[in-house]
């Protein structure tokens, strides 16, 4: 597929619809004469034929100004960087929430006419290592002001929809829609096991493939606590609360070496107590 950009862009050769996003996304920003003809312009909507309810997205690239890019975790283990929009990332306006690196985040976000903007953003206080902690201080501040969207792809095949945001400092951030909340429960409404859980009010440090922050979490009152590595997806995790849940376990089929092979996804929470 060839692209023609204006005014100093050339036209470059794209071999992948998610190649193609970031490629495209990082040439406009460096051009200053508008976009390219046929790309989505900055307040196109990705909705399709999806309707309104929760999206889940995540973090998979993070292209600084100066044209690096930033270590970011991926995959159950790493604790990737999700965005879950209350009312969908078409919606005008609603609630976000989600993990920023190392905490989890709350906060309101609203459409402009270019991008998205982030508001009220508040999160927990848990200490992570160094890395961890620059990475989400960056991403915390960079919210601080609008996003301005630059490149957006609609589903293809397999691959999930996909949007660039270019911060005011000039970074690109190419988030991708993921399964469980996102996608509007998507492949998520049959099968699995429903099961209830007691998850415990701190979240501890554990290893996986690598040193991460896991809930623990039993199967009744008087039970052993044990270790889940993976999120609990649709629960908005607060430090310092313990829960009872009702999820829905689903065996994940040939799971990457970093995944775990079980997903929760969170049905009811039926009680949240504050620890004294």
């Amino acid at each position: 597929m060839q692209t023609s950009l204006r005014g100093t862009c050339r036209t470059i050769g794209l071999r992948s619809a998610a190649f193609a996003l970031v490629t495209v996304a990082a040439t406009l920003a460096a051009c200053t004469t508008g976009p390219a003809p046929g790309l989505p312009s900055a307040g196109a909507s990705l909705n399709q034929t999806q309707p309104s309810g929760p999206s889940r997205w995540e973090l998979v690239r993070w292209q600084q100004a100066d044209g690096t890019l930033r270590d970011i975790p991926h995959g159950d283990n790493g604790q990737p960087i999700i965005f879950e929009f209350n009312d969908g990332i078409d919606a005008a306006q609603g609630t976000v929430s989600g993990t920023s690196g190392c905490n989890r985040f709350t906060g309101s976000y609203g459409k402009t006419d270019t991008g998205i903007r982030f508001d009220r953003i508040a999160g927990t206080r848990m200490a992570c290592p160094p890395p961890r902690m620059e990475l989400e201080s960056a991403l915390l501040k960079a919210m601080q002001t609008p996003f301005a969207t630059i490149g957006t792809q609609p589903s293809a095949g397999s691959t999930g929809r996909q949007i660039v945001w270019k911060t005011v400092s000039g970074d690109l951030l190419q988030f991708v829609e993921r399964e469980g909340v996102g996608k509007r429960g998507a492949r998520m409404d049959a099968g699995g096991v429903e099961k209830t859980v007691y998850i415990d009010a701190q979240r501890v440090e554990c290893t996986g493939v690598g040193k991460t922050m896991c809930y623990r979490w039993r199967e009744s009152p008087d039970a052993p606590w044990q270790l889940w590595y993976g999120p609990i997806e649709g629960l908005d995790f607060e430090q310092g609360v313990s829960y009872k849940l009702r999820v829905r376990e689903y065996q994940v089929p040939n799971p990457p070496a970093d995944a775990s092979s079980i997903r929760w996804q969170l049905l009811n929470v039926e009680s949240r107590t504050r620890a004294r």
